[in-house]
């Protein structure tokens, strides 16, 4: 029995010396900075390995990673271990944030054990990720047509607030259906050559360029397609189609148009202001049986005899030169951020005081553009010096507060447009 109870003591002896002697280890000791870190929805993260005393040689220092947030999907990492050279007491590495979109997610480390160093307090670090919001984003269209060139735009809102004038470059991936026609580079280009549409810093809407290079029958569809996963959603508009119609020509005007109907009077009344009088005399009277007539030869022409009613007023038998065709942007009609191309042409004459007793006849340009496949002229005055209406408004663009006047002060906010039918 005194021989056990010896055995006993002495066993327990040299675990407590053991134990002293681990208190008394002068190894140093390594440590996360922190045992709990947070990695936020779009900021990289600093984690720090601390050493007790400055290292005398270059010590590696590997981790272990684990948990249920996923490595490339919610973030990345910048090292696998970390690096201390003579000298330090501390490295770090960071941990940057992806497409983290899937809540309750976290990372764990764990330090791997290195000869001569003890791991300390921290030997763990726990990360919970906070997810980003996800982009619902939405073609500003569902169809285009490429003339020239063309920007796609996209809208994105977050939590149903429109996303925008951020500081941030925003990259939203898109891809070309498979059921388009069209071929790229044969008959369209991206420009740059990416599969991005990019809402720069201080931007409103995501865009991407598309530029015409040749019309071929059967060839002439473009679908583009949001990608959609990770940070994107699809919104209302998830694709939009573009058709490679090519340039709008002269001779795509040549013909009879009649019957011109007065489309932009209740935009030009909300953009005036402070002239109560001034949409009293607005070109309203324009008749059926109005008509006008473009032809093409040695010199392209537009005849006017035809027209009795209000447009009259401004137009003339006159000489046209097709000054080319380029995109618009139409606020009578279209929300910001959309274009429509437009064809200018110049008119050798026409009575800019658009009045049946004030003349002043001058060269003046229209812009004009083809709707319901050929069959609809949209005929756009917009070079004009009013007498009889929007005089008090004429005034005000042309004497602003501020700079010159716009070579044509009418343009953008008080257009005058009329729509013709062909006739067959």
């Amino acid at each position: 029995m005194r021989k056990i109870l010896f055995v006993f003591s002495l066993l327990i002896g040299l675990s407590l010396m053991a134990a002293c002697s681990d208190d008394d280890n002068s190894d140093p000791k390594l440590s996360f900075g922190r045992s709990i870190y947070i990695l936020k929805a779009a900021e990289p993260l600093a984690v720090e390995l601390m050493v007790s005393e400055p290292v005398t040689e270059e010590v590696r220092v590997p981790f272990s990673i684990d948990g249920t947030a996923v490595l490339d999907e919610d973030y990345t990492i910048s090292a696998n271990e970390f690096i201390l050279h003579p000298g330090d007491v501390i490295d770090t590495i960071w941990v940057t944030p992806k497409e983290n979109v899937i809540g309750q997610r976290e990372i764990r480390l764990s330090l791997q054990e290195v000869p001569n160093y003890r791991l300390w307090n921290n030997r763990w670090a726990i990360i919970p990720v906070e997810t980003k919001d996800i982009f619902t984003c939405s073609f500003s269209q569902t169809t285009m047509d490429l003339k020239s060139e063309i920007v796609v735009s996209m809208g994105l809102t977050v939590k149903g607030v429109d996303y925008m004038y951020k500081r941030d470059e925003v990259r939203v991936p898109f891809e070309i259906d498979p059921a388009s026609t069209a071929v790229e580079g044969e008959h369209y280009e991206i420009v740059g050559g990416g599969r991005e549409l990019v809402l720069g810093i201080m931007k409103a809407t995501a865009d991407v360029t598309i530029r015409f290079l040749k019309k071929e029958a059967g060839k002439d569809k473009v679908i583009i397609r949001l990608v959609e996963g990770g940070l994107f959603e699809g919104g209302t508009n998830a694709s939009v189609t573009v058709n490679v119609n090519g340039p709008t020509l002269y001779e795509d005007f040549v013909g009879t148009w009649i019957s011109p109907t007065f489309i932009s009077g209740d935009f030009i009344k909300g953009m005036v202001w402070g002239h109560p009088t001034d949409c009293d005399n607005l070109p309203v009277n324009n008749l059926s049986t109005d008509k006008i007539v473009f032809a093409a030869g040695a010199t392209n022409t537009l005849n006017v005899d035809g027209v009795q009613g209000d447009l009259a007023r401004y137009l003339r038998n006159c000489e046209v030169v097709y000054v080319g065709e380029a995109p618009e942007q139409l606020w009578d009609q279209d929300a910001y951020g959309v274009k429509r191309d437009v064809v200018t042409l110049e008119l050798s004459k026409a009575n800019v005081n658009y009045s049946v007793t004030s003349i002043t006849e001058r060269k003046a340009i229209v812009l004009v553009r083809l709707l319901s496949k050929g069959n609809v002229l949209e005929f756009r005055v917009i070079d004009y010096e009013p007498t009889d209406f929007l005089t008090g408004t004429y005034y005000d663009e042309t004497h602003p507060s501020y700079g010159e006047p716009k070579e044509y002060p009418m343009r953008e906010l008080y257009p005058l447009v009329f729509r013709f039918t062909k006739v067959e």
